[in-house]
C-alpha cells in the first residue's frame, strides 16, 4: 500500500484512469437506471429503478471522498497494474454500449458493480 506521496508518477497516473474509467461506469449506470424508472411500466419497477440510481449516486460520492483523502495523503493504494486499468476502462466502454431497457437492466447492474469492485480492490487495505 502506497500513499500518493510514495506513489510514482505511473501510479499515480493509473491511479486516476481508474478513478475517473470507474466514475464514468457509475454515472453511465446512474442515467440509464434512472431513464428504466420512467421507462417502467410498474410501480415496482420504478421503485427499483429509482433505488439502484441512488446506489450509483452514493457509490459516486464515496469515489469522490477516497479520492479527496489520496490526494490528501490520507489513502493508501495498491497502485493498479495497466491489466487493471484496461479492464474498468473496457467495463466503462461495454456499460456505454447497453440500451437502457429493462432486459439489460442485469447487464447494468453486473457492470457496475464489477467497475466498482474493482476500484476498491486498489483501496482495500491488504
Amino acid at each position: 500500500m502506497k500513499s500518493i506521496d510514495e506513489c510514482e508518477d505511473g501510479e499515480v497516473k493509473s491511479f486516476f484512469q481508474i478513478y475517473f474509467a470507474t466514475v464514468d461506469v457509475l454515472t453511465e449506470a446512474q442515467e440509464k437506471f434512472r431513464r428504466l424508472s420512467v421507462e417502467s411500466t410498474t410501480t415496482s419497477g420504478r421503485s427499483e429503478f429509482r433505488a439502484r440510481a441512488l446506489e450509483a449516486e452514493r457509490d459516486l460520492e464515496l469515489l469522490k471522498n477516497q479520492r479527496r483523502a489520496f490526494m490528501a495523503n490520507q489513502l493508501a493504494i495498491n497502485p493498479p497494474s495497466a491489466e487493471v486499468v484496461a479492464s474498468i476502462k473496457a467495463l466503462a466502454a461495454d456499460l456505454a454500449k447497453i440500451v437502457a431497457k429493462g432486459a439489460k437492466a442485469n447487464a447494468i447492474i453486473s457492470l457496475a458493480k464489477q467497475g466498482l469492485d474493482a476500484f476498491n480492490k486498489v483501496t482495500a487495505a491488504a
